[in-house]
């Protein structure tokens, strides 16, 4: 079967990592209206370009008539890698993007992967991967966005919204890509965390054994897991430094700013 056209690609969440982007993803699902492919993200822009444009167009092909918004959620579709190459495939896409807190995504972020990276403490996760100061400072990316698609195109959420009221959140994001906002999503009222297993997700994803993971995240293990990995965090010994802090508020006050004029929102408390 042929690849179906770019056009068939309705939106696209394109970021943040640890933003609330596996819970959009598992509410999204659900509608009846809207189409995702059977994995979360396939990297095509941020790093598997040299793959083609049908290796991910192919991605879609099971969509059907009834499926208005179809899409992608990939939280690396912000990089800067990935957003010439994406507008011009898809230029009439919606995006999608999602805000939280830049310093508790960095730490989110760190958390989730220090197994896996072999990370003894957050400032060593700092000075390792450049990534977490940079794909906190939002504005920058949505500045780069908008060089190529219009604003109208581009819906911001932030992750404080989402924790208040994700049903509002999910009726927004409805609204946005054109489907049924009455919809009752069973994802309203709970969280999911990509990384709960750090280690055996990196292993399941990369043998395409990914519904195993969203099982076990679902079963009572799961909710051992949780548990564990909330205490785990609130663990005063696992908590960044202060001086930390203080120089990650520093870096991010002025795209804090930036983003705050451009949204038009009080992000004061970001910069605290």
């Amino acid at each position: 079967m042929a690849a179906p056209s770019p056009d068939r690609v309705t939106f696209l969440v394109v970021g943040c990592q640890r933003c609330g982007t596996t819970w959009l993803d598992s509410a999204l699902r659900e509608h009846p209206q809207v189409f995702l492919p059977a994995t979360k993200q396939s990297y095509y822009f941020d790093r598997n370009l040299d793959r083609g444009d049908d290796w991910w167009l192919e991605r879609f092909t099971d969509a059907k008539p009834q499926h208005t918004a179809v899409g992608e959620v990939a939280t690396g579709y912000t990089l800067p890698q990935a957003v010439d190459p994406m507008a011009a495939l898809a230029p009439h896409a919606k995006l999608v993007m999602t805000m939280r807190h830049p310093i508790e995504r960095a730490y989110s972020f760190f958390q989730s992967r220090r197994a896996e990276q072999g990370w003894s403490s957050f400032e060593e996760a700092l000075a390792a991967d450049p990534e977490l100061i940079s794909r906190g400072k939002y504005i920058d990316q949505i500045e780069h966005l908008l060089k190529h698609y219009p604003r109208e195109q581009l819906l911001l959420l932030f992750y404080d919204d989402f924790a208040k009221d994700n049903a509002a959140y999910l009726r927004k994001v409805l609204d946005f890509i054109g489907v049924d906002t009455e919809f009752d999503s069973t994802q309203v009222g709970r969280r999911r965390n990509a990384a709960m297993f750090p280690r055996l997700r990196r292993t399941l994803h990369r043998v395409g054994l990914k519904p195993v993971l969203a099982a076990l995240s679902r079963s009572k293990v799961g909710d051992a897991v949780r548990k564990a990995n909330n205490q785990r965090r609130t663990d005063p010994s696992e908590a960044m430094s202060a001086e930390t802090r203080r120089r990650l508020v520093d870096e991010f006050r002025p795209s804090n700013d930036r983003l705050a004029q451009f949204a038009g929102r009080d992000l004061s408390h970001w910069n605290q």
